[in-house]
């Protein structure tokens, strides 16, 4: 699966189509993962990840492009290590919330 880089309006559009087919729709965002070294991305995720990433050098860039009204999970003990926070639509259990 090639990446495809997307800026936020095509964020905010793939996540309401996602949104629409997947009962769960996420953006898992990675500090420094092994194709973009020095890098924050956020990856799309519905029961898989997709091929849609924003991309940001700090982790505060990659919040101002994310789609509003997601809610935070914490980072997990069976996340991969670069893994640093998932972001879910509205209505999922969480502990932040991100604009609305």
């Amino acid at each position: 699966m090639a990446d495809q880089i997307i800026d936020t309006v095509m964020a905010q559009a793939l996540h309401l189509d996602a949104c629409r087919s997947h009962a769960l729709v996420g953006w898992m965002v990675m500090q420094d993962p092994p194709e973009y070294p020095d890098k924050i991305v956020a990856r799309l995720i519905t029961d898989a990840p997709s091929p849609y990433l924003l991309m940001a050098d700090t982790l505060a860039g990659i919040h101002d492009q994310l789609p509003s009204r997601l809610v935070r999970k914490g980072r997990q003990p069976i996340d991969p290590p670069d893994v640093v926070e998932i972001w879910f639509s509205d209505g999922m259990p969480g502990d932040a919330r991100l604009g609305d």
